[in-house]
């Protein structure tokens, strides 16, 4: 039906580091809590990809998924085995559930799935009536327990760039109504009640550039129009933008632009 084993159990044997390897026709749910002392918590490697155990962590491996562990001494958790085809038969009549586990991850649940894990090893560990029944349940709680979770995390995964585009959107607007004064981008984001890092980070994740280069941006958009379109003074450009030096907005566009508000505005006018 299952294998069960503590993490102490089969770690210490092999002080505590195992070797990348993959298991044919052998689903592997894992829960990981390493020592609590804020030191190094080990790494999980899987399929060559390094992530760290600390804080506690979660792991469902389907088969054939290449992964190697290594712990830190003390660290405790458990690994229950399944073959895929009890995989298959407990999940037979959900399939979205058993869709949800087809892909190898690591996660870190808001909510510890400890208490599966040690219902799974007490049952596993006697010997009493209707074991395999009982065993075959567990395994399909445990197993909903892993597709629920992976399948919420897919959910946010998928809703954070339409989230990061509202905040966008909303920043952009913000920038069109003020770029004619001097804002900072802690204020836009502050207005928007985001730091400035989580701003710059969606700005940069959708758009290639942090925030404070779109604000740039538009100012400097301004400023070109302005140049090649009115007969207004570099000056007078450099007030209406909200710089109060106009020196320091001729060196602003320079470096930006790689050419003097001037040389901009005269190759401009021969074309």
């Amino acid at each position: 039906m299952l294998h069960c084993e503590s993490i102490p159990a089969r770690a210490s044997l092999h002080d505590w580091t195992i070797a990348p390897h993959r298991h044919h026709n052998l689903h592997q749910f894992f829960w990981i809590e390493p020592p609590g002392d804020g030191k190094d918590g080990g790494e999980a490697t899987l399929e060559g990809r390094a992530h760290p155990l600390a804080p506690a962590a979660a792991i469902s491996l389907p088969a054939m998924s290449v992964h190697g562990f290594r712990f830190r001494p003390g660290t405790q958790g458990w690994v229950v085995t399944l073959p895929a085809a009890t995989l298959d038969r407990v999940l037979a009549e959900a399939p979205a559930l058993r869709a949800a586990l087809a892909a190898g991850a690591l996660f870190r649940p808001a909510e510890s799935p400890a208490w599966i894990f040690q219902a799974v090893a007490a049952e596993y560990a006697g010997g009493g009536l209707g074991r395999a029944q009982a065993l075959g349940a567990l395994a399909g709680l445990l197993a909903t327990w892993f597709a629920r979770a992976l399948a919420s995390r897919a959910a946010g995964a998928a809703a954070a760039p339409q989230a990061g585009s509202a905040l966008l959107a909303r920043f952009q607007a913000l920038v069109e109504r003020d770029y004619r004064s001097v804002r900072l981008l802690t204020d836009y984001a502050g207005a928007l009640g985001v730091t400035p890092t989580h701003l710059s980070r969606v700005a940069r994740a959708l758009t290639g550039r942090p925030a404070s280069q779109l604000i740039l941006e538009r100012r400097l958009l301004e400023a070109r129009r302005a140049l090649a379109y009115t007969s207004m003074q570099v000056a007078e450009i450099a007030y209406m933008l909200g710089y109060g030096d106009p020196a320091y907005f001729a060196r602003v566009f320079a470096k930006a632009t790689g050419e003097s508000p001037s040389a901009f505005r005269a190759r401009m006018t021969r074309l």
